[in-house]
């Protein structure tokens, strides 16, 4: 392993000690701005491939669309020391897509990786490897306590959801749902993201969105998420993205960024 600053041994030693690290001023203000525009004109044609009842506009194919602006995402300066040293060569990059949250967004309590807890079992091995994956979440716009946040079950990253709610881990906007419900009843940690921070988190944690009242004037809510995966895993795995449309874009081989193809 490389010798690491003090800095990110400390941020090291949060974000395995809470599962969650708020990283601020990640992207410069020019870059932030650029991005915004590239997303709230593709939001005003209507290009996007997700939008649902929690008021999630999500963009898929930024990968091609835009192809240098999204490369400098990809094992980011700001999160590169903690995806080497938890992900080593093996960090894969699993998705990226980006979010605007236009109207009324209070989005349902999810984990990214459904089956963290799970893959061992559902890999039938007789010597099962066990992957992590990792979320960085890049923000645009300000989540100050007035306007939005981002909250996380606390103390969860060694805790698995208890059994009789397994059947219940899934898209839902129902906040009756016993997951839902069982996530709200526990002791909860709210960050507040700046326009140009980043998050990174590990993707088995319930987490959940939301935003505050209507955007300020030409500010419509927005981030951009990078998915990382350990090792690839079998399609009946349960995660929030799909692999498939990196995979294509960026050839397998392109999809490591911290690997050194000549050995």
């Amino acid at each position: 392993m490389t010798s690491l600053s003090q800095e990110i041994e400390e941020g090291l030693t949060q974000l395995n000690r809470d599962g969650f690290l708020l990283m601020p001023g990640a992207l410069p203000a020019e870059r932030v701005e650029q991005w915004k525009s590239v997303l709230y004109a593709l939001y005003d044609r209507g290009a996007y491939e997700i939008s649902n009842g929690v008021g999630n506009v999500a963009f898929e194919k930024l990968l091609a669309l835009e192809p240098e602006l999204a490369a400098e995402l990809i094992g980011h300066a700001s999160v590169a020391p903690f995806l080497r040293e938890i992900l080593g060569k093996q960090c894969q990059l699993r998705s990226l897509r980006a979010h605007v949250n236009p109207a009324a967004y209070h989005q349902e309590w999810h984990m990214d990786f459904y089956d963290y807890y799970y893959q061992v079992e559902k890999s039938e091995a007789r010597q099962p490897i066990q992957a992590q994956c990792i979320n960085t979440t890049f923000y645009l716009t300000d989540n100050t306590p007035e306007r939005a946040r981002l909250t996380f079950v606390k103390n969860y990253l060694d805790r698995p959801v208890p059994e009789e709610l397994l059947p219940f881990l899934r898209y839902t906007e129902d906040r009756n749902d016993p997951f839902q419900r069982w996530c709200d009843e526990q002791e909860l940690a709210h960050l507040h993201p700046m326009a140009g921070d980043a998050v990174i988190f590990y993707s088995h944690i319930p987490h959940q969105g939301a935003k505050i009242g209507p955007d300020p004037e030409d500010e419509i809510r927005a981030n951009i998420v990078l998915h990382y995966q350990q090792n690839p895993m079998f399609p009946s795995i349960r995660f929030v993205s799909n692999p498939q449309f990196t995979l294509e874009t960026l050839g397998y081989a392109g999809t490591f960024p911290f690997a050194n193809p000549s050995g």
